[in-house]
């Protein structure tokens, strides 16, 4: 008779009982050769738990069995366990083997073919998944107390280390994962500019894994897993971001707070490419870089819209020395500048008095719901409601939780200072022509969004814009003569910088 044996050990079982491979294999060896039989195949599974079927040398005994029925008789194992603890997984690979007329038998068990023999079998696979189950749930039990404790029981995420069973904060890509969450609230970059900072700074990551980081509270140092706790857990560690830079990157991802991004595909030498629209189909113009009979080369803005009539192009310096005299014919005039810094430092008191207000009364919504869902909580324990209106309210009110706490990181008391910032802005106003052909190309790009939201349109040497900023059109609306300091209605949509 031909046999196969089968051994598997699990880390834990290995160090605590000393159930080795080769203790196994030993005993497996000495039944069959007491049985007579002849092993021509030895499986061994190390560290794996046998939860499941789904181990690779058990998948592979399984395979060899089924390829080789015809010369296999029987499986050896040191114990049934060994094979599986599930009662479930052990009737079905038993039944499976016997089609194929293979047996299953335990080196150190009972073997016999009878009504009994079953039963004996059965009564071990009941007692090994028993087994089995309360292990799980003492693991479980000792997670959950864990959690609670608020200690992270998986893999460290970026940015952090595990020493021991402790979070740290890693110190070089806890710096850069700190970093993109404060450039990103600022809403000057793109998800883009932050997966390549990472790159550059040698941590490579998808897309979807930095949406995903993005979102991780462990980030603010809390802890969420609706298995161990209906409610985050604050950590035992120290956090990577404050709490309101988290909700901030939290507000633009759920498009509640505005950015002003440059365009995706930059190019220093075409700082208007996907900005200036042609004037014969209002499709953006493109760079383009034709080379001449010896080879010098020439810059253009062209119209690639192969339904265009006229496939518009114009020379780079053309097209930007003109939009560098637009700039100039719409700068504020000086006097309006004056009048317009006392206009804003007014609005600013008043702006900053209403975020005061704003803020305070979100702190008492919020206080509000944490008493609600604390009496909720009340309600449950006393059984006066059900676990699923208890479900359903907690995600409403966790969902209005999510939502003020958004609203408080952008409806904040700013910390610059404001005047300092108000000066910044009023001379970028003052030079605007200077400044755009001074900066680099992101700044470019960001400042022709900030005053141009829908780009412009270029037609016989004039540009026509459909919508101008606010800022614009504010000024615009400023007298120099009236000393009556009202703000316009406009200057609501400013709220504080």
């Amino acid at each position: 008779m031909n046999a196969v044996i089968y051994t598997r050990v699990s880390t834990t079982e290995q160090a605590k009982h000393g159930y080795s491979l080769a203790s196994q294999e030993l005993e497996c060896k000495k039944f069959a050769e007491k049985e007579g039989m002849k092993v021509v195949k030895i499986y061994r599974e190390e560290g794996v738990s046998a939860k499941t079927t789904n181990r690779p040398q058990l998948q592979n005994l399984i395979k060899f069995c089924i390829e080789n029925k015809k010369s296999i008789n029987c499986i050896i194992v040191w114990k049934f366990d060994r094979f599986t603890r599930k009662l479930e997984d052990q009737i079905e690979l038993f039944g499976k083997m016997q089609k194929y007329n293979i047996r299953i038998l335990s080196a150190t068990e009972n073997n016999e073919e009878s009504a009994i023999g079953n039963l004996v079998r059965n009564v071990i696979g009941t007692f090994a998944q028993f087994e089995n189950d309360i292990k799980s749930e003492r693991v479980t039990a000792g997670m959950k107390e864990a959690f609670l404790q608020g200690n992270w029981l998986w893999k460290a995420p970026i940015g952090y280390k595990m020493i021991g069973k402790k979070l740290y904060i890693d110190e070089i890509k806890g710096s850069h994962i700190k970093k993109i969450f404060e450039d990103f609230a600022t809403g000057l970059y793109r998800q883009t500019d932050l997966l390549n900072y990472l790159k550059d700074n040698n941590i490579k990551i998808s897309a979807n894994t930095l949406c995903d980081l993005l979102r991780k509270p462990v980030y603010y140092g809390y802890l969420v897993n609706e298995k161990y706790s209906k409610e985050p857990i604050k950590g035992d560690f120290e956090p990577i971001v404050d709490e309101q830079t988290f909700y901030r990157v939290q507000a633009i991802l759920n498009g509640n707070k505005a950015q002003a991004v440059p365009h995706l595909r930059q190019n220093p030498m075409f700082p208007l490419k996907q900005f200036i629209t042609c004037p014969y189909c209002n499709q953006s113009l493109t760079g383009d870089t034709p080379h001449g009979r010896k080879g010098q080369k020439y810059y253009y803005y062209r119209c690639y819209n192969k339904d265009c009539i006229a496939h518009f192009n114009i020379s780079k310096d053309k097209l930007e020395n003109n939009f560098v005299e637009y700039l100039t014919k719409i700068k504020p005039d000086k006097s309006l500048l004056k009048l317009f810094k006392t206009i804003m430092n007014d609005v600013y008191n008043k702006s900053t008095e209403e975020a005061r207000n704003s803020y305070n009364s979100f702190n008492k919504q919020l206080e509000g719901i944490n008493n609600n869902k604390s009496k909720l909580l009340d309600l449950l324990i006393e059984e006066k409601i059900s676990s699923d209106a208890y479900k359903m309210k907690v995600e409403q009110f966790e969902k209005a939780e999510l939502d003020l706490k958004s609203k408080i990181a952008v409806n904040d008391i700013p910390e610059n200072d404001f005047n300092e910032c108000l000066e910044y802005a009023c001379n970028v106003l003052d030079n605007l022509d200077k400044f755009w052909l001074n900066s680099k190309i992101d700044i470019k790009e960001r400042l022709q969004k900030i005053i141009f939201p829908n780009g412009l349109r270029y037609e016989s040497g004039v540009f026509r814009n459909s919508q101008m900023s606010s800022l614009f059109k504010i000024i615009g609306t400023l007298s120099v003569p009236s000393i009556n300091m009202v703000p316009p209605s406009e200057f609501e949509s400013l709220s504080t910088p």
